[in-house]
């Protein structure tokens, strides 16, 4: 696989990107890999092995609410046992990521129920402000998508960072 560039699609489209390679090597020289290119990484890097399982953040001092997240895990592929699948995801993290889903979650199903009352009243013949509740909740949830976007830009440093930190584990 060396000198070959293989992408992490960061793109526009994904809101938590994620990547599978298999590498000819074994899970042991990958783990192997992971802790020596870690230890060697400490600076731009913090995170913890457990198993099988990588978490990799951007050091305290640099984080801010934005900051990317790493999680990777490696395995060995099935057909081949000389080689090794490595899964990952580069994306928010956790607690931002959960405020996100339970923010878009809350308005849309508010948003709905509300607006739902506004219709009926409507139906019966009754006028209600309610029934603005739906163009409401749209607007609130593309305002958060939008935020969500701008924050994702204020991060691609570190997701580059992370993604360095793949392509040197992966020797690509």
């Amino acid at each position: 696989m060396t000198g070959k560039s293989i992408p992490i699609d960061t793109s526009f489209t994904h809101i938590r990107p994620r990547f599978e390679f298999t590498v000819p090597f074994s899970e042991v020289e990958v783990l192997e890999r992971l802790k020596r290119i870690k230890e060697k990484s400490a600076d731009e890097l913090t995170g913890h092995l457990i198993d099988h399982h990588l978490i990799l953040d951007i050091p305290v001092n640099d984080r801010h609410y934005w900051s990317p997240q790493l999680s990777m895990r490696v395995e060995a592929d099935e057909d081949d046992p000389s080689k090794t699948v490595i899964k990952g995801l580069i994306g928010p993290r956790p607690s931002v990521w959960t405020m996100f889903t339970f923010f878009y979650f809350t308005i849309g199903v508010a948003g709905f129920f509300i607006a739902s009352w506004g219709f009926s009243k409507w139906m019966l013949g009754e006028f209600s402000h309610l029934i603005w509740a739906l163009p409401i909740a749209m607007i609130i949830n593309l305002t958060a998508y939008r935020a969500g976007k701008q924050g994702e830009k204020l991060g691609h440093d570190q997701v580059e960072v992370l993604k360095g930190f793949v392509r040197e584990v992966l020797d690509l």
